[in-house]
């Protein structure tokens, strides 16, 4: 899979760090990605898993070992300038900003750097203070904000260059409930734009919410890629799907107990969550063995987050 219009695209990235008695450890193994225009894909994965170091080679602050990366074709070791200007990167916490500087003077310094000048500058970092929260903050010393505060500054510096690609690495980290809603929205709208984003994020909310598709690293390799739905439908046979039964009685009846393909059982007054190996097959047999006793029954497969830390556990 190959792109022929723009986005972001990694091929066979290696990268390998040597330590000090000469031992070399191979951190990303082979990863191929790819991000088209309009679509967000999330990258999932433990600590170690290699997500780090693939965004820093996909930003070109860290050089592969063997592969490349094309940044609306742009190769990013061989047309640095070129791939940066179509590129904008958000990794987080406190470097990557100047503590002693305002909110609207770190905006002005990148924006500089970018080729911004004068009036095009100042209202693109007013109207990027405003998209962000930050407006009533823009004269404070960056040195003084929170770390959710330091999350949107540094999303808003990456919007600056309106750059075709974006690559976000935890952008709700540290943010409130409200605020990481706001972020979540925001990032849906600049793909709906038609921008290529690629996210890491702990947030399998985030994750699910926001993806077109989902890419689970470990050990330095892709373990699995695809959307969220089918990876949570593939787990099933493994985990089982979730049925929830809620009952018209006081109480959930005795024989709930008897429900075929059952590996675990919840109950809760009238409610009743069943873990079952069947979701189609145990829904029948609630609706039969309890004829008009029932208000309502769901089945789900596994979530994400699940799917996940089985995927973890997993050799």
């Amino acid at each position: 899979m190959t792109l022929t219009d723009g986005g972001l695209e990694a091929r066979g990235l290696v990268r390998e760090f040597t330590a000090k008695d000469g031992s070399v450890r191979r951190a990303v193994d082979g990863v191929n990605l790819v991000v088209r225009p309009g679509e967000l894909v999330s990258v999932l994965g433990p600590n170690g898993a290699g997500k780090t170091t693939t965004v820093k080679m996909l930003t070109g602050l860290l050089l592969p070992t063997a592969g490349e990366v094309l940044i609306d074709g742009h190769d990013v070791v061989r047309s640095r300038r070129r791939a940066a200007m179509a590129c904008g990167f958000s990794l987080g916490g406190d470097t990557g900003l100047y503590p002693r500087l305002t909110a609207l003077q770190n905006l002005e310094f990148f924006g500089l750097m970018y080729g911004l000048r004068g009036s095009r500058l100042a209202r693109r970092a007013g109207e990027l203070l405003e998209e962000v929260d930050l407006a009533d903050r823009s004269g404070d010393l960056v040195g003084s904000f929170s770390r959710g505060m330091k999350q949107r500054l540094h999303l808003a510096r990456a919007l600056l260059h309106e750059p075709s690609v974006l690559i976000l690495d935890e952008p709700s980290a540290g943010l409130d409930p409200q605020s990481a809603a706001a972020m979540r929205a925001l990032v849906a709208r600049l793909t709906g734009e038609g921008r290529s984003i690629l996210l890491t994020t702990h947030d399998m909310r985030e994750a699910e919410e926001l993806s077109s598709r989902v890419v689970l690293m470990k050990g330095g390799r892709i373990h699995v890629e695809s959307t969220a739905g089918e990876l949570r439908l593939n787990a099933a046979g493994r985990l089982g799907h979730v049925v929830s039964v809620v009952f018209s009685t006081a109480e959930v009846p005795d024989g709930i107990k008897d429900c075929p393909g059952a590996m675990n059982i919840e109950q809760d007054g009238s409610a009743v969550t069943l873990r079952v190996s069947d979701g189609a097959a145990a829904v029948q047999w609630v609706l039969a063995a309890f004829p008009g006793l029932t208000t309502s029954v769901a089945v789900t497969p596994p979530t994400l987050e699940e799917v996940f830390l089985d995927m973890v556990a997993a050799s």
